[in-house]
């Protein structure tokens, strides 16, 4: 029994995995273009991973949470406070963070070495029309930019931000214990630093301000600006991605599931997007493994997925979305009374118990 996946892309990967451990062929195809050429590019990208993620990755034997670098606090400020308004401690790690590179390129290899999964090169667009006759029982579209997806998945939820993430690396001096992420408020974006390793921290600068976004010598100095722990001694050049808001309004059509970011797109500010995946990756997992376990074929697993999932996703991306619109307009009011309300939070172990869960497990229905 084979299932065919569409994109090359870290999603297809992982899903790929989790499909060849149950002992399923897996046919990915994918087409060589733009996007894919230029992912060996992506050398600043980094992922955060919750512990609920990083576990399920390890399980599979997709990533060994030992070569992840373990973030165990995160202090989230208010524009140029220099105490933070709220923190995150546990003796547990909060999250991981990983090179999307490394990851990308050590699973392809990974995957290039069972005979379970055929890399097919798409060579043209009339392969999309000839796929009901190839007799696969699922077919799963991670890539936005085939005729699947704007035939049956561009009826879409969308917001524009009209904002921009500048990613980068910054290496400084050595730290023992560089397992603090900060996230900064300002008033020109959300503003992110999240090591990933004694002498390197990544750097994820979401830019609403539109002479900002122009800058990037303006960029490199706010990054300077706001760093509080470390002796920079390079910042790398600035990759850039724009940034909306995504979700789409039907999962499935036939036996055609849309996946990954062809499903949801949310905004990086708490770097959640591949968590989500990552959630969906587990469910669709679990109801194809029970199909499997009763002699079922897939027919009734596209549906019970989009139920299981449909609602769950939309309220978490509405809840990420609230965040970023709710400290940008504290930041365009300088509202202050709000302080003794984060000081209440933050003194508040209950609050911030059901914050970390809802980061580390999502919401579920």
């Amino acid at each position: 029994m084979a299932i065919c996946l569409i994109g090359k892309n870290l999603t297809a990967l992982v899903l790929s995995k989790v499909l060849i451990n149950k002992g399923l062929n897996v046919d990915l195809y994918y087409k060589n273009n733009k996007l894919s050429k230029n992912l060996t590019k992506t050398y600043s990208r980094t992922i955060g991973l919750s512990n609920e993620s990083i576990n399920f990755l390890n399980n599979q034997k997709i990533l060994n949470k030992k070569k992840c670098w373990d973030i165990k606090q995160i202090n989230l400020y208010k524009g140029d406070d220099n105490k933070s308004f709220f923190n995150f401690k546990s003796k547990d790690n909060n999250f991981y963070m990983t090179s999307y590179n490394n990851f990308f390129n050590s699973l392809e290899k990974k995957l290039k070495r069972n005979r379970l999964i055929k890399f097919k090169n798409i060579q043209n667009k009339k392969f999309y029309l000839k796929l009901d006759k190839k007799g696969y029982e699922i077919i799963i579209n991670t890539d936005t930019t085939n005729p699947l997806f704007k035939k049956y998945f561009s009826n879409l939820l969308n917001k524009n931000y009209d904002s921009i993430a500048f990613t980068t690396i910054i290496k400084h001096s050595k730290i023992e214990n560089n397992n603090i992420a900060e996230q900064f408020f300002t008033k020109y974006g959300p503003l992110a630093f999240l090591p990933i390793s004694k002498t390197k921290t990544s750097i994820v600068f979401s830019i609403f301000d539109k002479n900002l976004k122009k800058n990037r010598t303006k960029i490199k100095e706010l990054i300077r600006h706001y760093n509080k722990r470390y002796q920079i001694k390079d910042i790398t050049d600035l990759l850039e991605f724009p940034i909306n808001l995504s979700l789409s309004r039907n999962y499935y059509y036939k036996n055609i599931l849309s996946f990954g970011d062809a499903l949801h797109k949310i905004h990086p500010l708490a770097g959640q997007g591949f968590n989500m995946t990552l959630r969906d990756t587990k469910i669709i997992s679990n109801l194809i493994e029970k199909n499997l376990e009763l002699g079922l074929n897939f027919d009734n697993v596209l549906e019970k997925f989009q139920n299981k999932r449909k609602n769950s996703n939309l309220v978490f991306a509405m809840g990420i979305d609230f965040i970023h619109e709710f400290f940008k307009l504290l930041n365009n009011y300088n509202i202050k009374t709000i302080d003794k309300f984060f000081s209440l939070m933050n003194n508040s172990s209950y609050i911030k118990n059901k914050l970390q869960n809802f980061a580390n497990k999502g919401i579920n229905f």
